[in-house]
């Protein structure tokens, strides 16, 4: 997370995608113990998003 520029909303929605993606491909493998790291990170993620969006509007 750290390597992310916090103001660019177009790569942090992109990382979202990936985990989203990563999260469906482990359902249909049957391997879920990643699973809820992984939803815990997305969460993260959209409150840097909600975060960098309150900052701007001000």
């Amino acid at each position: 997370m750290s390597k992310l520029q916090k103001d660019d909303l177009s790569k942090l929605g992109h990382k979202i995608n990936q985990l989203k993606k990563r999260i469906s491909r482990t359902e249909v493998s049957g391997n879920k113990e990643k699973v809820g790291f992984r939803k815990m990170r997305i969460n993260k993620i959209k409150k840097q998003i909600q975060e960098i969006i309150s900052k701007k509007k001000k």
